[in-house]
C-alpha cells in the first residue's frame, strides 16, 4: 500500500480527488489533506508518505516551494503538481524542484490515475533497485579482492613480471590456471558517464563487481574466465585447452554481454586479443584487445570489435577541425537550440570517425569540450553549473565511453553552455528594466513587489537579480538611490529636510534620519553642515 497526501487550498478540488477515484482498490491510501504547504509538512512529519500531489497557487507556502522543501527534506517522496495555471515556466520550475510529473486542471479522472500509478511503478522499481545493490553490497563487503586484482594487474601490465610469485599470490586465492591456452577479452561499460551521473561511487563500484561475477559465471566449464577491473574496463583473462573459433569466442562474449543487460540493466562493447600457448602471452594479448577498442572506431552499443593487426597509427591523423568549431560557438552564442545540433554534426562529421582512430577522435572532441569552457570563462559564466565540480573526474568518464555517447555529450554540454548564455543576457535586461524604473519612480511608495510586477517577473527572482549581479539587495539598492538623490537637494540650503526626504521617497522623516545615518554615516544636519 502507497501513501499519498492531497495538498490544494481548495476543499472542493481535494474531495473530488479523494473520493471519484477507488484508490484503495489500486493499492493507494490518502494518508491526510492538506489546504497549503506548512499543512503539508505537517502531515509529511507525523505520517511515511510517499507521493504527494499539489496544487501551485496557495497561501502560507506555495506547491513549489513546498516541493522544494520535500525534494531535500523527504527525497524519496514523488511530488505531481496539478494545476490550472498552463504556465511553461511553472512546469520548468517544477521539473528544477523535484516534481516527478505535471497535471492542469481540470484533468480527467483516468489522467490522475494512471498518472499516480506510473509513479507506484517506478517507486516500486526503485525498491528493487535498492535491494539489488544491497545484495551486491552484501557480496562486496564479504569478499577479499584487493590481492587478486592486484596480482591480476601486474600479470597482464608488467613487462617481464615475476611469473612464479603472482601465481603464489593467486594460488592464494584459489585460483589457479589449468590449462595452456592464455588469451584476453577487454570489457568497456558504454555510455559510462551516465552510469557515473545515476549512481554514487560506491554503487558504480559495486556494478563492477556484480559485472565482473557475471563475466566469471557465464562461460562454459571448459574455459576458465578470471575478470578484474583496469581503469573503469574489466579484463577478462581466459585460460582454456582448446583453441576457440571467432564465431565461438564472438558468441561467449554475447552471452555475457546479455547477462549484464538483464541483470545489471546495461550494456558493454568488447575487444578481443589474440589466443596463444605460455602465460606470457597475455600481456601481448591485452595490448591487442586495447587498441582494438582505442584505434578501431565503432558506433552504437554492445559492439564485439577484434583485433585486426592492420591499424596504421600514420593514416589515423586528421587535422583538427577549426572553422567547424568556430561554427558551433557562434550558435552557441547564438542560442539557437537546432542550430547548435546542426553545426556540431558538421564538426562530428570533420572529424572523420569512420576512418580515424577512436584516441584522435576523443582528443578533437575534448579539444571542443575545452572550447565551450573557455567560453564560458569569458562570459563569466558559472563553470561548474555546467560542467560540475571534478572536471578531471568527467573528462576520465567521458574517455571511457562510445563515441556515440561522447557526441551527445558534447550536443548537451554545448547546449547548457547556450542556455546559461541566454539566460544571462535576459538577467541583464531585466535587471537594467528595474533598475530604470526605480530610477523613475523612487520618489513614490514603490517596493519590491511594485517592480516586479512592472517588468513581469517575480519578486523573488527580482531579488536573486540584484544578489547576483551587483551583489547588493533590492532594498540596499533602493535606499542608496534615494540617498544619493537626497543627498543632491542638500545643495539647496533653502530647502527643507522634511521636503528632501518627502522628494526622496521617504514620507516618515524619521525613518529618512535612520536610514540617511546608516549609509552616509552621518545625520541629515550633519551631512548639510559639511557641504555648505
Amino acid at each position: 500500500m502507497y501513501n499519498m497526501i492531497i495538498v490544494d487550498d481548495e476543499e472542493r478540488a481535494r474531495v473530488g480527488i479523494k473520493t471519484l477515484i477507488d484508490w484503495h482498490s489500486h493499492g493507494i491510501h490518502i494518508a491526510g489533506e492538506a489546504r497549503d504547504g506548512l499543512e503539508a509538512l505537517e502531515l509529511l512529519d507525523s505520517y511515511a508518505v510517499d507521493i504527494m500531489l499539489t496544487d501551485i497557487r496557495m497561501p502560507q507556502m506555495d506547491g513549489l516551494e513546498l516541493i522544494k522543501v520535500v525534494s531535500e527534506k523527504y527525497p524519496s517522496v514523488k511530488s505531481v503538481i496539478m494545476s490550472g495555471y498552463d504556465d511553461f515556466a511553472y512546469a520548468q520550475q517544477a521539473i528544477r524542484s523535484g516534481v516527478s510529473n505535471y497535471l492542469l486542471k481540470p484533468s480527467r479522472r483516468q489522467e490522475i490515475l494512471s498518472t499516480v500509478l506510473a509513479i507506484t511503478e517506478q517507486i516500486q522499481s526503485e525498491k528493487l533497485e535498492i535491494t539489488t545493490l544491497e545484495h551486491l553490497r552484501q557480496g562486496f563487503r564479504e569478499s577479499l579482492p584487493l590481492l587478486k586484482e592486484k596480482t591480476l594487474s601486474q600479470l597482464i601490465l608488467t613487462e617481464s613480471p615475476a611469473y612464479s610469485r603472482l601465481l603464489a599470490n593467486l594460488k592464494m586465492n584459489q585460483l589457479v590456471f589449468p590449462y595452456l591456452l592464455y588469451g584476453i577479452i577487454l570489457l568497456r561499460i558504454d555510455n559510462f558517464q551516465l552510469l557515473h551521473e545515476k549512481y554514487m561511487h560506491e554503487d558504480t563500484e559495486l556494478l563492477k563487481y556484480g559485472l565482473k561475477n557475471i563475466c566469471e559465471e557465464s562461460l562454459p566449464e571448459a574455459v576458465l574466465c578470471v575478470a578484474f577491473e583496469h581503469q573503469d574496463d574489466i579484463v577478462l583473462i581466459l585460460n582454456m585447452d582448446e583453441l576457440p573459433d571467432q564465431e565461438e569466442l564472438s558468441g561467449y562474449i554475447r552471452i555475457i554481454q546479455e547477462n549484464i543487460a538483464s541483470f545489471l540493466k546495461f550494456t558493454v562493447s568488447a575487444g578481443i586479443g589474440s589466443i596463444d600457448k605460455n602465460i606470457e602471452h597475455l600481456r601481448h594479448s591485452f595490448v591487442e584487445a586495447c587498441q582494438a577498442l582505442n584505434t578501431t572506431n565503432y558506433t552504437g552499443i554492445a559492439k564485439i570489435v577484434e583485433y585486426s593487426g592492420e591499424f596504421d597509427a600514420e593514416s589515423s591523423q586528421s587535422s583538427y577541425p577549426l572553422h567547424e568549431e568556430q561554427e558551433v560557438l557562434k550558435a552557441v552564442r547564438g542560442g539557437s537550440s537546432g542550430d547548435i545540433a546542426d553545426k556540431l554534426t558538421l564538426f562530428n562529421v570533420a572529424l572523420q570517425p569512420e576512418t580515424v582512430s577512436r584516441d584522435q577522435v576523443i582528443k578533437s572532441s575534448f579539444a571542443l569540450f575545452f572550447a565551450l569552457y573557455k567560453l564560458c570563462i569569458e562570459n563569466n559564466v558559472n563553470v561548474n553549473k555546467v560542467f560540475g565540480q571534478n572536471l578531471t573526474e568527467l573528462i576520465h568518464v567521458l574517455s571511457r565511453s562510445s563515441l556515440d555517447n561522447l557526441f551527445q555529450s558534447l550536443l548537451e554540454t554545448a547546449q547548457r553552455v547556450s542556455e546559461h548564455l541566454t539566460s544571462k543576457k535576459n538577467s541583464n535586461k531585466l535587471l537594467e528594466a528595474a533598475k530604470s524604473y526605480i530610477g523613475e519612480h523612487f520618489m513614490k511608495d514603490i517596493n519590491r513587489e511594485i517592480v516586479a510586477r512592472e517588468i513581469y517577473i517575480t519578486p523573488g527572482y527580482l531579488s536573486l537579480l540584484f544578489k547576483q549581479q551587483l551583489k547588493i539587495s533590492f532594498i540596499d539598492y533602493l535606499h542608496k538611490v534615494r540617498i544619493e538623490h537626497a543627498c543632491q537637494l542638500f545643495k539647496d540650503p533653502g530647502m527643507r529636510i522634511e521636503d528632501i526626504a518627502l522628494q526622496s521617497g521617504y514620507n516618515d522623516t524619521k525613518y529618512f534620519y535612520q536610514v540617511f545615518k546608516k549609509y552616509k554615516g552621518l545625520t541629515p544636519n550633519q551631512f548639510r553642515s559639511n557641504t555648505e
